[in-house]
């Protein structure tokens, strides 16, 4: 049986950082992603919950959509964790007003 794994995004639009937990909660690692223009510029941070980087790269895209995003993300998952089911949650989880 594989580990379901849940990326959500951590940060405000414009900042790709995310987060992947297991489906119990679990904190596994976070992703950042350096988004560029140039072929072989865009780069990726696998970083611990500790906050150390652990895998890095680059990866390209044809257009920079919510698509492609979700399949930037699964890659990066599915290497660090093979095998595994990813869902990707493209949306910002709402907040309560305080």
């Amino acid at each position: 049986m594989s580990d379901k794994i849940h990326v959500h995004r951590v940060s405000p639009p414009g900042m790709d950082e995310w987060r992947a937990v297991r489906e119990d909660g679990t904190h596994l690692f976070d992703v950042r992603l350096q988004v560029s223009s140039m072929l072989n510029g865009s780069r990726y941070f696998v970083i611990s919950p500790r906050g150390e980087v652990v895998r890095d790269g680059t990866f390209n895209f044809g257009v920079w959509n919510q698509d492609e995003i979700s399949q930037v993300l699964a890659a990066i998952v599915t290497v660090i964790a093979p095998g595994s089911d990813v869902n990707i949650e493209l949306s910002l989880p709402r907040r309560a007003a305080v």
